[in-house]
Parts: structure tokens; sequence; C-alpha cells
């Protein structure tokens, strides 16, 4: 751990003195550097630049991205502060709170990433349209997004917003080629006007196969960690001239992910370089995206725009597993997911002298009825039945177990919303908003569970034969139990969530802020696997209490912000063991925790070739109320979220000179975390620096580059676990080079 905090601070420290140095050149070299470039946020609903912001967000540009080789969403959560990505690319954290759920278990989740408006479910996070060719920038809003994007934004939200159309005909393409997992990447963009000044358009499409690092020798199978990617974006601007302020960009995205194997064996003896399993079926996710938006804005006079945002997403998602990854039939299944998302918001922005702000209306609907799944198991009839441990003398070690479930669900959202800035003096400003939240969740059960495993013979036990049968009657009923078919539950929750700030500019550029709001994730219903019924819990919330400086230095070459935070979890919906069997659980709301902490972040333009990035994050985690109840009683109180490092850092630079020569070189840093939220003796996830860089040569819209990721080859992993009889993890990547070309026009 040392050597890699020393490592990185020399990292931070080679970064800053160029920038130190260019500081201290003199008033020529000031004067001649560049002002930093203005960003502007509209994840917010209203644009306004980040210093103007209050609210913790990281902002991405496509300079950032191209020039840091930023190839997806999770790249650049890994480095950003405070964010985390988490079970190998699947999922993340934002302060210590996964996008997800902390505890297990809950409907909504706690973070969501927004692709131009559109909401992505759960299952497009994990393998879906994340990349970030042709995006125009990224939001990273930390903290609870609930005022002003309503369900699932207690953590956070990531804003993702592709290019648009422009009026000038302009186009890009895009190779990468790497060793180690033999990606292969082939990307283009190209736009311009249809109708001059009037319509426009823009397409972009790329194409990605890569090889992975697993391999299966029992289906001689040396693709079985693949990756392949195929996507195609279509986009079009209207702003016609007989009605001057009218603005739509109409969209649609077709995207198809397909992933392998993303475990492998950890207890070979060298589990990094020989990355292996042996399932004798076929381990594969796919995730098909279909995604349209229509954004319309009207702006009445200078002071007030009407705007309308209208979304529609089916996202289809199909899983087949080997679940022992052996060469055996021990666990395997299958699962389907179909969710279709339709939304719509008007909402009114004004900017009036002292006054400016939005207020709005959302309605959404989800539609998730062909959530299907199957699979078989084996489970032992005394660690997961509870039965006691004498049975072990007249049944198998193992039982096997095959189930079929379907969960089908739909979700209906609607919500009245503002959000408004009062300057009451010329360096005070008040802010407020509010968010009423009604929503209403159908939801159906139908459980199959089928014993495949027989049952001994009472007969064969002579006298023991009525004990036997007893046990067998024990076995069968549960396994009746958890054979159900419920009607649907229907549950309704309604939640009123306040948000209020003042900010005092103390100098020029130069502004603290406070801020107190509320956050909110709603209820919902579940099935008890166990005893195949419904159950329903309610919603829980936070009360979220930041401080933030937003400040700029150097005549604007140097910018310094800061956002220190704390909150306090209420009703925290938790998973509950109600007895011996495993699978006799459900939701409940019995949890209360806490996080607190900071990010601080920084960019500076030290001269006209030369910029540099840092950021310090800091989440501290804790449950003060968690008890898990059943044969035993786990008092979880004073443990940490899993997967959630208090400490994040990162670093960067980027040179680019007159000449053509360019070089980018970045580095991120992760303290090590526990896992999981039960067992936490030791910090299983270890602490981790990535460096990366890009060097290379472009002139007149051409460039060639080489590329090199974890260039420190840091070996990792992001969650492992004993399977059956097998410890398995998600390792992340080695080090990888590769060369890219780039043409732009």
């Amino acid at each position: 751990m040392t050597v890699r905090r020393t490592l990185f601070a020399a990292l931070l420290m080679a970064s800053a003195a160029p920038a130190a140095l260019a500081a201290e050149a003199g008033a020529g070299d000031a004067a001649t550097a560049p002002t930093l470039e203005e960003i502007v946020v509209t994840g917010e609903k209203a644009a306004r630049s980040i210093q103007d912001t209050p609210t913790s967000v990281a902002v991405v540009t496509t300079k950032d991205i191209a020039d840091q080789n930023l190839i997806d969403v999770y790249d650049l959560i890994d480095r950003t502060a405070n964010l985390n990505s988490t079970f190998g690319k699947q999922g993340f954290t934002i302060r210590g709170i996964a996008n997800a759920n902390v505890t297990g278990v809950g409907t909504g989740d706690l973070a969501t990433v927004y692709l131009d408006g559109s909401p992505l479910p759960r299952a497009a996070v994990s393998s879906g349209p994340l990349d970030l060719w042709d995006l125009a920038q990224v939001e990273i809003l930390r903290g609870p997004q609930s005022t002003l994007q309503g369900r699932n934004a207690l953590a956070g939200a990531i804003v993702l917003k592709t290019a648009d159309p422009t009026y000038a005909w302009t186009g890009k393409a895009r190779v990468i080629l790497t060793n180690q997992d033999e990606d292969r990447r082939f990307a283009a963009a190209v736009g311009g006007p249809l109708v001059a000044d009037q319509v426009a358009f823009r397409l972009a499409a790329e194409h990605a196969r890569a090889d992975g690092l697993i391999e299966n020798p029992t289906r001689n199978d040396d693709r079985a960690g693949f990756r392949d990617s195929d996507s195609i974006r279509a986009k079009l601007l209207f702003t016609p001239s007989d009605l001057p302020g009218l603005r739509v960009v109409a969209a649609y995205l077709h995207d198809e992910h397909s992933n392998g194997a993303v475990y492998s064996f950890a207890d070979v003896p060298d589990p990094w370089d020989d990355r292996t399993v042996l399932g004798n079926r076929d381990t594969e996710d796919r995730a098909r995206s279909d995604i349209a938006t229509f954004d319309a804005s009207y702006r009445l006079s200078p002071a007030f725009t009407l705007a309308s945002v209208t979304t529609w997403s089916h996202i289809r998602n199909s899983t087949v597993y080997d679940g022992d990854n052996l060469a055996a039939d021990d666990a395997y299944g299958d699962f389907v997911q179909d969710q279709k998302i339709f939304s719509e918001e008007l909402r009114a922005n004004f900017d009036k002298g002292p006054l400016s702000g939005l207020v709005g209306a959302y309605y959404s609907h989800l539609d998730n009825r062909k959530d299907r799944s199957h699979s078989v198991f084996s489970l032992s009839p005394v660690d997961d039945l509870g039965l006691p441990a004498a049975v072990g003398a007249f049944y198998p070690a193992r039982l096997y177990i095959d189930t079929s479930q379907f969960y089908p669900q739909t979700v209906e959202t609607a919500a009245v919303f503002g959000d408004a800035t009062w300057r009451v003096a010329p360096r005070v400003k008040l802010h407020a908003g509010f968010r009423y939240d009604y929503e209403h969740q159908v939801r159906a059960n139908e459980n199959t569970v089928v014993l495949v495993t027989p049952l001994p013979d009472p007969a064969a036990f002579g006298p023991l034969g009525p004990t036997v049968a007893g046990i067998n009657g024990l076995i069968l009923a549960q396994a009746a139990a958890a054979n159900a078919s419920s009607p649907a539950a229907r549950t309704s929750f309604e939640a009123f969530l306040p948000k209020a700030g003042v900010t005092v500019e103390v100098a020029e550029d130069v502004s603290v802020s406070g801020t107190i709001q509320r956050g909110y994730r709603s209820g919902g219903s579940g099935v008890n696997p166990g005893r195949g019924a419904l159950y329903t819990y309610r919603p829980e919330y936070t009360w979220n209490y930041e401080l933030a400086l937003r400040s700029l230095w150097l005549d604007r070459r140097l910018s310094l912000n800061a956002n220190a935070f704390y909150v306090d979890w209420k009703d925290q919906q938790v998973n509950v063991q109600l007895s011996g069997n495993i699978y006799d659980y459900e939701t409940q709301n019995a949890g209360s925790s806490r996080v607190y902490g900071f990010e601080v972040e920084s960019r500076f333009q030290a001269t006209g070739e030369l910029s540099v990035y840092g950021s310090v994050g800091y989440a501290n985690t804790r449950f003060k109320d968690f008890a898990v109840t059943g044969a035993v009683v786990d008092d979880l109180s004073g443990h940490e979220f899993a997967s959630a490092p208090r400490w994040t850092l990162a670093a960067g630079g980027t040179w680019a000179s007159e000449a053509g020569w360019f070089a980018n070189l970045n580095a991120s840093y992760r303290s090590a975390a526990y896992q999981e939220v039960i067992d936490q003796s030791r910090r299983q996830l270890k602490d981790r620096m990535l460096v990366n860089a890009k060097v290379g040569w472009r002139r007149d819209g051409y460039g060639v580059y080489l590329t090199g990721r974890n260039l420190l080859d840091t070996r990792y992993f992001d969650y492992s676990y004993l399977n059956i009889t097998r410890q398995q993890a998600l390792y992340g990547p080695p080090r990888t080079f590769g060369v890219q070309l780039e043409a732009e026009f």
C-alpha cells in the first residue's frame, strides 16, 4: 500500500511540476496562456456554468474523452473522485453508495444513468449502451438528484449527452487495436445540413470485437471472455426559419452488446495470467437496446423557454450461464428481461432579473412484464435448508432443484417539480427546490420449484422409517411452499422532496454554498423465494447536508472546486432472514446509516500546450443500525458499505505541441475496501493504482497514437467467492498496449 501511494504521489507531483513552473514563468507566459474553457452543466435541467453550480459535478468533455482514451463510462468512473466501478464494470458506486443497492435488496436503483434524457434500467448499466464514441459531454452528479431527477437518484446520476447535428459538414473516424484481449474497434461519425440553417443530421456508428482474456478448455473456446458490440445512432436537428426560437432534436439508437464469462478460477498457480473456466455449458449475456428521444424547446422570449423531452426505450437482456464453471451440471440457468420505458417531461425555464429557475411535470411508465428466469442448482439439506445435522446419515450431501420464476412488474411515476435561484443581494443568492413524486407499482409472482433428487425410501430404514418419512415431509413442505402463484400486488408511494440553499460570493470568482435536501428511493414489493410469497416494503429517505466551494485563480487558468457532505439515511431497505432456510428472506425497512466525506477537483491550463488536472475524494460509510435475523442474529451496526473505498485519487496531464506531438499521462488510485457487508474481518478488495498513457502525433485532422493501460500491471480483483468447490474471481485487465488511428474534418 505504501509503495502504491508513493508512486501515486510521485505521479501527482510530476503532473503538477510543469504547471507550477509555468505559473512562475513570468507575466509573459501568463499573458499568452489561454484561460480555462468554460464548462456548462445541463444535467440539472438548466444550462449554467460549473462555477455557478453548487451540486458536486464532474464534467468530462469530448476533448477529455479523446485525450485520455476513454472508451466507456466505466473508464471515466474509475478516474473520478468518489466513484468506483464494481463487479468487473457491471455497476458503480457514488460516494460509496452502489448504483443498484448497498444491502442487496430493493427493486429501485440508487443512481441512474441517463442517455440523452432517457433513463437506462439496471440491465443496460451492466451490459448496455455505455460506450463514449461521439459523445459531447458526460456529467457525473454526486449527491441526491431526487428533486430534479426523481426516481432512482438518491446517490446521484450520470448524464450522457451525445453530439448534436450541426449546420457545417463534420466527420470523424477511429480505429483501435490492442494486444492482450485483441480488442478491435472501428468507429465513424458524419453529419451536416440537409436544409441550410433549418435541418441537419448526424450519424454515428461503432463496431467492436474483443476475444477477452478467459479460455475454456472443456469447450475448446479461446474466446470464453469475449466482448462484442455494435451500435448506430441517428440524430436530426430542426430549427425552422418560420418559427424562430424553436429547436427540435430527434434521436434514435440501436445498440447490441454481448459478453462471455467474466469470472475465472482464483485457485490456480497463476490466476492473473492463466484465466480459465471449465464450464460445459455456454455463458453469455446479450443486451439489445433501442432508444428514441424527442427533445424540443421553444424560446418565447429572452426570459422564458418551454421544453419537452420525450423518451422511449426497449431494453432486452438475455443470459445463459454455467453456474459452477465446471465440466458438470451442478448449476446452470438462464433469464430474460424485456423492459420498455416511456417518459415525458414538460418544463418551463425562466431567467428574469434576479430570479431564475424552472418548473415542470414528469410522467413515466416502466413495463417489465417479461421478467423470466430458470435455474438448476444444488443445495445442502443441513446448511441451506436448516435441517438437523443428523440428516446427513440418510440424505445425499446435495439436493438438486429445478426452478422457474416469472415476476412481471409495471411502474408508473408522476411528479411536479421546481427549482429556483433568487439573487437577494449583489453577492448573495438563495436556492430552493421541491418535487412531489407519486409512484404506483404492480407486481405478480409465479414460482415453480421441482425437487430433482429422489428422496430416500422410508421403508428401507426399518425402525428409522418414520423419522426419514418425517424429514421427507419437511423437505417436500419447503418445496411446496416455494411453489406459488400470487395475484398482482399493487403498491403506491408518494414523497415530498424539498431543497434549500444559499450561495455567497466572497470575492470575484470565489463563492461558497450550503445546501440541504431530501433524497428518496421508493418502496416496492418482492417475492420470498423460500415461501413463494409476495411482500411489500416502504420507501427510504436521506437528509443531505452539503458545503461547496467554487473558485478560479491565476487569471482564470486554474479552477479549484470542492464539496463536503453528510448523509443521514433512515428506513433503509435491508435483507432480513426469516428462518434457517437460506431462501426464506425478504426486504424490510430495518436499517439506518450515515455517509460523510468530500471531493476536491482542480484543473490548470498551465500554458497553451500543457493542461493538468487532479482530484481527491473521501467517503466514509457506516451502518448505524442493521440487524440480520434468522437462525443466527448478526448485528452489522458499524460495518461499512461493500465496494466502498474511502479514498479515491486521480491526476493527469495533456501536452499537445504546435508541431503536432501529443502526450497524455493519467493515473487513478482506490484504497482498499470490503467486498461484502457481512464479512468485514479484512478488506478483501486491495488498494490499487492504475496508470494509463496515450502518445502520438496529430496534424491537419489526422492522428496516430500508441496507448497503454494499467502500465504498472497492477493485479487486482473486484470480487471473489467460493463457488461450490472452486474459488472464482473477477480480475481486472492486465497491462495492455494498443495502436489508435484517428481522422477528422
